[in-house]
Protein backbone atom coordinates (compact mmCIF):
# COMPACT_ATOMS: atom_id res chain seq x y z
CA UNK A 1 0.00 0.00 0.00
CA UNK A 2 1.05 3.62 -0.91
CA UNK A 3 -0.38 6.58 1.97
CA UNK A 4 -0.82 9.41 -0.33
CA UNK A 5 -1.48 11.90 2.50
CA UNK A 6 -1.00 12.16 5.93
CA UNK A 7 1.33 10.35 8.74
CA UNK A 8 1.28 8.24 11.28
CA UNK A 9 2.76 10.81 13.32
CA UNK A 10 2.58 13.93 11.77
CA UNK A 11 6.08 13.96 10.53
CA UNK A 12 6.78 15.15 7.21
CA UNK A 13 9.78 12.55 7.06
CA UNK A 14 6.99 10.06 7.98
CA UNK A 15 6.17 8.63 4.74
CA UNK A 16 9.35 9.07 3.09
CA UNK A 17 10.98 6.52 5.84
CA UNK A 18 8.29 4.14 5.57
CA UNK A 19 9.00 4.10 1.30
CA UNK A 20 12.75 3.78 1.77
CA UNK A 21 11.56 0.64 4.41
CA UNK A 22 9.31 -0.84 2.55
CA UNK A 23 11.80 -0.54 -0.82
CA UNK A 24 14.74 -2.65 1.30
CA UNK A 25 12.15 -5.31 2.74
CA UNK A 26 10.60 -5.30 -0.68
CA UNK A 27 13.90 -5.54 -2.90
CA UNK A 28 15.00 -8.34 -0.12
CA UNK A 29 11.79 -10.46 -0.81
CA UNK A 30 12.21 -10.64 -4.73
CA UNK A 31 15.42 -11.83 -4.43
CA UNK A 32 14.68 -14.51 -1.71
CA UNK A 33 11.73 -15.49 -4.39
CA UNK A 34 13.69 -15.24 -7.36
CA UNK A 35 16.12 -17.88 -5.92
CA UNK A 36 13.13 -19.80 -5.29
CA UNK A 37 11.29 -19.56 -8.24
CA UNK A 38 7.94 -17.79 -6.79
CA UNK A 39 6.11 -14.27 -7.23
CA UNK A 40 5.32 -11.59 -5.40
CA UNK A 41 3.34 -8.70 -6.85
CA UNK A 42 2.69 -5.36 -5.22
Amino acid sequence: YKQTTGGAMGSSLTLTLANIFMSKWQTNVVEEQTKTGEFYGR
